[in-house]
């Protein structure tokens, strides 16, 4: 996987598990900042990006859990 998609999924991972509050809000800044500089190198729209990555997150948690963790968790 690119490199700069998987920093993109881990950051908006990390902002939907902190608990609301200033942390989340730091979290999210890096994420928008990680957001500005893929969108900067790519031709694609920073608002494209964060729904790829709204989108793709789900694959990307489940394609990272351990090989004995059930992998239809959460697609009913």
């Amino acid at each position: 996987m690119n490199r700069g998609l998987e920093a993109l999924l881990d950051a908006w991972d990390q902002f939907i598990q902190t608990p609301k509050g200033p942390e989340a809000d730091h979290i999210y800044a890096l994420y928008q900042a990680r957001l500005d500089e893929a969108a900067g190198l790519s031709n694609v729209s920073k608002d494209a990006l964060h729904r790829s990555v709204k989108r793709y997150h789900a694959r990307w948690v489940r394609a990272n859990l351990p090989p004995d963790f059930p992998k239809k968790l959460g697609l009913q």
